[in-house]
């Protein structure tokens, strides 16, 4: 078989004979070529207007959050969890696996989410075997304490149960990374969910702040706190 010279890259190979030199335009933050200025500056309108959509989605995920994360009682936080499922909503379809967005994406206004049980009490050192606050670390034993790390930190721990309109995935996912652990529990049938659950008091600075208050004026109702009443999991 007669050997020709060709022209080799990304997987390609192109006879000499039927290749030739142009001029083309290779987009430095993807990597794509194009074979022409249009098609370029198509391509850089369409990636800047993404970067500024994306920043701005990301803008206002940081302001709702710091609005859920600024409320003062345990009552105002479950009413704000209650009164915006479209924020646990895109939580959990980001988590999903791969295309489960897309197909969940229609239920986006039909999808709520309800507080059934959120039974906690407040201790000077909640565990941070398996999460930790904001800025905190985890210690899983006595040896990795060695090097100073806390076995715990101030907050509250108890019991959550919750139910969403909607299967979204994980029921754990849905309060992943907003101050919100999830530990032992499960679901049951009815997209119905119930979990241990830990709040670091760092993690949530207006009800840390109104615990204070509280104390300072001897009162303790801050301490521990109940709403609902179990109906799914014993303890």
């Amino acid at each position: 078989m007669p050997k020709i010279k060709a022209y080799k890259g990304n997987g390609a190979v192109i006879p000499i004979a039927d290749a030739k030199i142009a001029t083309a335009f290779k987009c430095p933050w993807t990597d794509k070529i194009f074979s022409n200025k249009y098609s370029y500056v198509k391509h850089l309108k369409a990636l800047r207007e993404d970067r500024i959509h994306r920043a701005i989605r990301a803008r206002i995920r940081r302001k709702v959050f710091e609005d859920l994360i600024n409320q003062d009682s345990f009552e105002k936080i479950i009413e704000w969890i209650e009164t915006h499922p479209e924020f646990f909503f895109d939580r959990a379809i980001e988590r999903g696996r791969a295309g489960w967005s897309e197909r969940r994406d229609h239920l986006r206004d039909k999808f709520w989410i309800k507080i059934t049980l959120l039974d906690v009490a407040w201790l000077d050192s909640v565990s941070n075997s398996h999460s930790c606050p904001r800025g905190g670390v985890t210690c899983w034993s006595s040896r990795e304490a060695e090097d100073g790390r806390p076995r715990g930190y101030p907050g509250w721990q108890g019991r959550i149960e919750f139910q969403l309109s909607h299967d979204l995935g994980f029921g754990s996912d849905i309060f992943r990374n907003i101050g919100i652990h999830t530990g032992t529990g499960g679901g049951i049938s009815g997209h119905r969910y119930g979990y241990d659950v830990k709040l670091f008091a760092s993690d949530w600075p207006a009800l840390a702040t109104s615990l204070a208050v509280e104390r300072l004026g001897g009162v303790s109702g801050i301490r521990s706190f109940r709403h609902g009443v179990p109906k799914y999991y014993n303890y």
